[in-house]
């Protein structure tokens, strides 16, 4: 099994990024491999919205990097994205990756109702996994974070599975104390057991916030 995690934050040893490590740790202890994709490091232009991957399921924009996180897409069995919060929402570089992975899905319309249905041009169905984090802001900050990787993983053909979702690391920095670190470990080693057996269930089955007022 192998893990591509992408990872939307220019710190490679910040807080989302220290959380996706632990996942990864986990999987390899499981005898997982995997490969980190820091956003920062990869040229990556925007959508130009020219609309020419919906006829062609190939973005026309070939002098970037993109090829190379494409690549690890149809070849990778499981996937993490990873954000921290900028301004309320995830950040430039992970969105512009995730415009960037439009080629993937397909669209079917509904002439009389105009509704849309959405799926991938990718066949074999793979386990997806968010992980977000904020500064100085609350759970509610990650809606945006969850609706952007819903669209995102729809288009990759992965089942949503699992998501991480830390808020006030500006007052709780992730550690290796923290108590994220154990849930993610463990994730790490249910991710390669789920792949292993096939059965991957139906979506979330659960969901971490963990809020320094609250406990859950």
């Amino acid at each position: 099994m192998k893990i591509a995690a992408f990872i939307g934050s220019g710190n490679k040893n910040g807080n989302t990024a220290r959380i996706i490590k632990q996942i990864l740790a986990g999987s390899e202890s499981k005898g997982a491999t995997w490969e980190i994709f820091n956003l920062c490091d990869y040229n990556i232009k925007p959508c130009t919205g020219c609309r020419c991957c919906e006829k062609t399921n190939v973005c026309n924009i070939t002098n970037d990097d993109i090829s190379v996180l494409h690549k690890a897409i149809v070849e990778d069995d499981a996937f993490i994205l990873g954000s921290p919060t900028y301004y309320g929402d995830i950040s430039g570089v992970f969105k512009q990756f995730i415009d960037r992975c439009y080629p993937f899905g397909t669209q079917s319309i509904n002439k009389e109702t105009r509704e849309s249905s959405f799926g991938s041009i990718l066949t074999k169905r793979k386990l997806g996994i968010l992980v977000a984090t904020s500064g100085g802001m609350g759970p509610e900050v990650f809606e945006r974070h969850s609706a952007v990787a819903h669209h995102c993983f729809n288009d990759i053909n992965a089942l949503y599975w699992r998501k991480l979702l830390v808020p006030y690391t500006t007052y709780e920095p992730v550690t290796k104390d923290h108590l994220i670190m154990e849930e993610a470990f463990d994730l790490g080693v249910e991710l390669v057991t789920v792949h292993k057996t096939g059965e991957l269930g139906s979506g979330i089955v659960f969901e971490h916030k963990y809020d320094m007022n609250t406990e859950e």
